[in-house]
């Protein structure tokens, strides 16, 4: 017989102000998710370059942690994942409860404007935001998924509503984890679910591109 528990698990996040912050005005909210084995730290360096001192920016750290190592075996450090297919439902549910979490942190404590939220994500992550924004219709403004996928059940799943949410997705030409055949499927199933989508290619490998963050913060400053 299986059973379960439900014990509290400590989650973490990285917060940065803008150096103008100042409690007489609403601020636009950028939560950040990094890619399997990355890290809050490495994605907040991302994050404050997309938000460029004009927005609240958070970063979430997955919550599944593992050991990864060099070459040589050692020099051992931990990673991140935000779940794997096992009880995937249970990922999936934690992730959201923390994205709420963090939405009311900062619109209770640093005046963020809960009319205009944004996800950014690269790689695993992606697609945990885009259910988070399908199945919370009007709650988030714009969704930025760089080199990563869609949830595989969009369109079996009911939970997964339209949306008026702007997607932004960037593609890398050079990906070895989502093929242009696959990344142009989500180009053709993705408009059915949000208020917009702008789909970009990048010449890159699986990594996230540098050069498309002058754009992300022009999609961002167009959908304020």
């Amino acid at each position: 017989m299986e059973g379960t528990l439900t014990s509290p698990q400590q989650c973490y996040y990285d917060l940065e102000i803008p150096s103008g912050h100042s409690r007489r005005k609403l601020w636009p909210l950028l939560i950040g998710m990094h890619g399997y084995e990355g890290n809050k730290e490495s994605m907040m360096r991302l994050a404050l370059r997309v938000a460029d001192n004009r927005m609240l920016a958070i970063t979430l750290q997955g919550s599944h942690q593992f050991w990864l190592r060099g070459e040589d075996g050692a020099n051992a450090r931990a990673g991140f994942g935000w779940g794997t297919n096992y009880k995937p439902a249970d990922s999936i549910n934690l992730h959201h409860y923390n994205v709420n979490a963090l939405i009311d942190l900062a619109v209770e404590k640093y005046r963020a404007d809960r009319g205009r939220i944004f996800l950014l994500a690269f790689s695993q992550a992606c697609s945990f935001n885009y259910r988070y924004a399908f199945r919370h219709p009007g709650q988030i403004r714009g969704v930025i998924a760089v080199c990563g996928g869609i949830p595989g059940d969009l369109e079996r799943n009911p939970a997964l509503r339209r949306a008026p949410t702007h997607v932004l997705h960037i593609a890398a030409t050079r990906d070895q984890w989502y093929s242009r055949e696959t990344n142009a499927g989500y180009e053709r199933r993705l408009p059915p679910y949000a208020a917009s989508v702008d789909f970009r290619y990048y010449n890159s490998p699986h990594r996230f591109p540098r050069n498309a963050i002058p754009h992300i913060r022009k999609w961002i400053e167009q959908h304020l």
